[in-house]
């Protein structure tokens, strides 16, 4: 009996200061344990801490503070649900995968992430948002400004959604790009126009330059979004 205790505590250490990115197929419900490797502020060279393969789920887990790396990167088509950002280190999550995919984020929430939460960088795919909470955030969302080989379309829709503390914006997409953002019943602490900025729009630029602010936009093709869809709590 004490050494099955001994090995219970043993793998909940190790899950909770796990070194190396652990890849899933299929999928893997951690049923809320809190897992973690490190954190390098913003760097962009850090692992992440999961990569989910086409077709991957992952369930029930929470990103522990001061150890989320670069969250979860996404390679094809793949649902994350139930996942928590205890403090997000450089992204909560990154989309890589390709033309007809879709991320899937159900549910979960994300906390102090300087920059954005989600980054999109896969051309042709799709995020979807629904029921997700963030606080303290720079940005929700961001389709890539200066990718290699950059372009488009890519997709998110949010619905669902309550937000507080946004320092930036909700979303970001290059118009130029055929970016779109569509974006329904949002949540956001204290709301007023204008703060924060909800769908702004950019020019989308190749790896090596900085995109350009188009600014905030409503009822267009890039940002599907009417002021009713926002609301204050």
């Amino acid at each position: 009996m004490y050494s099955k205790l001994l090995l219970g505590l043993v793998l909940t250490i190790s899950a909770l200061t796990a070194s190396a990115t652990t890849t899933i197929s299929g999928t893997k419900d951690y049923g809320g344990a809190t897992v973690g490797t490190s954190c390098d502020g913003q760097s962009e060279s850090q692992q992440p801490v999961f990569v989910l393969k086409d077709g991957a789920v992952l369930k029930n887990v929470v990103l522990k503070a001061g150890a989320a790396a670069d969250g979860v990167h996404c390679l094809g088509s793949c649902t994350i649900q139930g996942v928590k950002w205890a403090d997000v280190c450089e992204d909560a999550a990154t989309m890589k995968g390709g033309s007809g995919k879709t991320m899937n984020v159900v549910g979960g929430s994300a906390y102090k992430a300087s920059d954005k939460v989600f980054q999109h960088n896969g051309i042709g795919s799709t995020i979807k948002i629904s029921g997700f909470a963030a606080d303290t955030i720079g940005k929700l969302y961001r389709s890539c400004g200066n990718c290699s080989s950059n372009g488009g379309p890519r997709k998110v829709s949010i619905s669902s959604t309550k937000l507080a503390n946004v320092s930036a914006s909700v979303v970001g997409v290059n118009s130029n790009f055929g970016d779109v953002a569509t974006i329904r019943t949002l949540q956001i602490k204290g709301y007023k126009s204008g703060s924060p900025k909800v769908c702004v729009e950019y020019k989308g630029v190749q790896k090596g330059s900085e995109p350009t602010s188009l600014g905030e936009k409503w009822n267009t093709t890039a940002c599907n979004v009417s002021k009713t869809d926002v609301t204050s709590y």
